[in-house]
């Protein structure tokens, strides 16, 4: 009965995979095409869609077209499943809903090889069927990812952990993928030796969805909260770090690991990971950290940032929203830089300038001095707003597409900065927006804000940021040593004037010198950048 349950389910899901397009969605990396998911029989729910009801909090939408085998039962390894499900993919079509619980069970009792590509499998479906793609990528194995950590180790000397973050209904679940020995890379992943080296998986107890979230939302909270003298966000951000991090912190500190890169579960992915804080440091001041939907979700290929040219716009005046008179200085300020570059301020920050100037130039980075908002519900709620007009999110990855973005192998811009947005708290919708962002325009990478930090906090942090990454030409790095210098006080404001660490400074105009007594090492000022995506 249970087997023709699953002949059905799989004609189901083939007459849904008809009507997918046959050619990938980009901002994946180039070592994807198709993906699979979890089991139909044991997590999907309401496959009909005129027999569907309204789904619970815990739930998210759209099965795949095609599944690999139970995981809880299956012999076949992490490699051997994901090679029969190669030509699978995801739809846009609404099918069903994901039963969370049973996820979660699946998850517990999979092993570590099952377990990979079920966070794979899971984070691929969420991020895909809220951002409306039609194909996401074909799951990469355990094998690809650590091949891909060794290669990018190779490539900038900088040694990278994956790990990712599952809240069950009383636990925690973290699995983090180190490179491996290059020497012992050469044997088989059948090799129980390669994989123990590969993997960390641990699990914290007694922690609850709704405790964990209540912590996200008071850590948030509490640094957002400026006006605080003391610092009140130490508790949540040391709960979290306890949770989230110190479980690893033996495995990262003999691995020398320099990087954090977090695939992070709903309620999860609007932490301020830089802020986690261990008793006696943040996170910061040991990790680069970034963020991303999944591994299979990323562009992993590296280029020198430093050769690409910048397109610059933004506005510092607003119908109906608050000014940013910064906005002027903050452009100036990264276009000193060695980019070739162009800037488009106030009244020439529109749309159509946008589109022309990017057909005309090979942009490889481009920077949005403007407000953007990542909102409850869908796509179009969320935008980013042009001097002219607002842009919404799905008409904002329509231009993208316009424009070539999602065309070719490889992306073709290397890192899109939006300088001054915000994102709804406690909102899953808005949380996969945000996470989401380089996914759906089809770039590299994204560095954004969780909040909208003040107008002379994100010029200082900008100004550093460029500076930075000119000197170390890898992403997630630079955000660091550019926070690490609000955090440290080597970027500060004093007497009417921003002072850069490099002995730069900038002479603040009337408007801006009313903030001029705000202290830039709190965390409000630097922990809501993260990087997004491509981390190199």
């Amino acid at each position: 009965m249970q087997r023709l349950r699953y002949i059905v389910l799989a004609f189901y899901w083939m007459g849904w995979g008809m009507a997918i397009a046959t050619l990938p969605a980009r901002g994946q990396s180039g070592n994807q095409s198709d993906i699979t998911g979890p089991n139909p029989i044991e997590i999907i729910t309401n496959p009909d869609p005129d027999e569907s009801e309204s789904p619970t909090t815990e739930t998210t939408t759209n099965p795949p077209t095609n599944t690999p085998n139970n995981p809880t039962t299956s012999t076949q390894n992490s490699s051997e499943r994901n090679e029969d499900s190669s030509s699978s993919s995801v739809s846009a079509s609404t099918a069903g809903e994901v039963d969370r619980l049973a996820y979660e069970t699946q998850l517990q009792q999979a092993s570590t090889g099952e377990a990979v590509q079920l966070l794979e499998e899971y984070q691929a479906l969420d991020f895909c069927n809220h951002l409306k793609l039609e194909r996401c990528g074909k799951v990469p194995t355990l094998e690809q990812i650590v091949d891909l950590l060794n290669q990018s180790w190779q490539e900038t000397g900088e040694k990278s952990s994956f790990i990712y973050i599952t809240s069950s209904q009383e636990s925690i679940e973290i699995l983090a993928i180190f490179p491996t020995d290059p020497n012992l890379q050469k044997q088989s992943f059948d090799d129980g030796e390669i994989i123990n080296q590969a993997i960390v998986r641990t699990r914290v107890p007694n922690i609850s969805k709704s405790l964990i979230r209540k912590t996200v939302k008071k850590l948030r909270r509490d640094i957002t909260n400026v006006r605080r003298t003391s610092p009140i966000y130490l508790n949540p951000a040391q709960k979290l770090y306890q949770w989230i991090v110190a479980p690893l912190t033996e495995e990262l500190r003999e691995r020398n690991i320099d990087t954090l890169v977090f695939s992070l579960d709903t309620g999860l992915r609007l932490i301020p990971m830089s802020a986690l804080h261990d008793g006696e440091n943040f996170l910061l001041e040991k990790y680069n950290v970034a963020i991303v939907p999944s591994f299979g979700l990323v562009d992993l290929g590296y280029s020198d940032i430093r050769t690409m040219p910048l397109l610059a716009m933004g506005a510092t005046q607003f119908t109906n929203q608050t000014p940013l008179p910064a906005v002027e200085l903050e452009l100036e300020a990264i276009s000193q830089k060695s980019w070739e570059s162009k800037i488009f301020v106030d009244s020439e920050f529109t749309v159509t300038n946008f589109m022309t100037e990017n057909l005309a130039n090979p942009f490889g980075i481009i920077h949005l001095a403007t407000h953007g908002e990542f909102k409850s519900g869908d796509l179009e709620n969320s935008y980013i707003q042009f001097a002219d007009r607002p842009i919404n999110l799905f008409e904002l990855r329509q231009i993208a597409q316009s424009l070539g973005w999602t065309d070719g192998d490889r992306p073709l811009i290397e890192l899109f900065v939006l300088s001054a947005c915000q994102t709804a708290v406690g909102d899953e919708s808005a949380e996969l927006g945000f996470a989401g962002l380089a996914i759906q325009l089809g770039v590299k990478s994204v560095v954004a804000s969780l909040w909208r930090v003040s107008d002379i906090g994100t010029l200082a942090l900008m100004g550093e940021y460029y500076q930075q990454l000119e000197g170390s030409p890898l992403k997630a790095r630079a955000l660091r040593l550019a926070q690490l210098k609000l955090l440290t006080g080597e970027t500060y404001i004093a007497d009417g004037t921003l002072h850069f660490s490099n002995g730069r400074s900038i002479v603040l105009p009337p408007e801006l010198r009313a903030q001029t007594n705000i202290n830039l090492t709190h965390p409000f000022f630097w922990s809501s950048f993260m990087t997004i995506g491509n981390w190199n």
